[in-house]
């Protein structure tokens, strides 16, 4: 057994750590340096060209994923030669754990949520990550049922209910509106509603401080407490609003408030 878990370290340092790059110079050395027996050491060396091809392509695995998922993000880094450091520290921190392809991006999303990486330098680096990923998780979220008791017309004294794959986002960069040539977001609160539509395409739709405010308030108590609760007024224009949030598929439906 421990045998075999020295095995898998070595592989997953052959795959992920730079000094995997070193394993070419002298396969044998790279595999006694990391604990293993003499035999695996002259393994390594007789098969060092399909191990290199491993390491290749299990990174390529790793890679394509969060290159096609971040372009923008790839870009901002590139300008500063910081993406190659970027990438090699998010292998190295070992956080994926799925087996599954689809979670490789989220992974990374949440490996610089967590560790905080380059946010010092580019302060607006996670809200740019998050917005380049936020339309594919919506597109992508499980279908699931709605909680029963729901009505399609709202009222005062209802809270709305979100579909369960809309979001309502706040950042404090107008993030939604960089682009591969230009990266480096304007520093603007911008708040969106991303949700899908009838064909199930993510849609954004920009909104104001006082939607964002309401639609996250109205959640967990009605409509009216929140509106007095934000000092806003203009009942029957709000109305009108959720109704065509809930005809572009946004909400759910609303329910009474308990």
């Amino acid at each position: 057994m421990a045998e075999a878990l020295a095995l898998q370290r070595a592989l997953a340092a052959l795959i992920l750590d730079p000094e995997g790059a070193t394993f070419e110079e002298d396969p044998a050395r790279f595999a006694r340096s990391h604990g293993l027996p003499e035999a695996d050491a002259q393994s390594f060396r007789q098969f060092s060209g399909g191990l290199a091809a491993y390491r290749e392509l299990a990174r390529l695995s790793l890679l394509d994923p969060i290159e096609a998922m971040f372009p923008i993000t790839r870009a901002l880094l590139e300008r500063e030669d910081a993406w190659e450091p970027c990438i090699e520290a998010f292998l190295q921190a070992r956080c994926v754990a799925s087996r599954h392809y689809r979670d490789i991006a989220p992974a990374f999303l949440g490996w610089l949520a967590e560790t905080g990486w380059g946010q010092a330098t580019w302060p607006y680096l996670l809200e740019l990550a998050h917005a380049e990923i936020l339309e594919v998780l919506v597109a992508r979220f499980p279908e699931t049922d709605p909680p029963p008791g729901l009505h399609p017309d709202p009222g005062p004294q209802d809270r709305l209910v979100l579909h369960p794959a809309t979001q309502v986002v706040s950042y404090r960069h107008a993030v939604h509106q960089v682009s591969e040539a230009q990266p480096v977001p304007e520093a603007c609160p911008t708040h969106l509603l991303a949700h899908r539509d009838a064909e199930g395409q993510a849609q954004l739709m920009d909104l104001t401080p006082a939607a964002a405010a309401l639609l996250t308030r109205a959640q967990t108590e009605s409509l009216a407490e929140a509106m007095a609760a934000l000092g806003l007024t203009g009942l029957p224009a709000t109305l009108s609003l959720l109704r065509e949030l809930r005809d572009r598929g946004a909400l759910a439906g609303f329910l009474a408030a308990s």
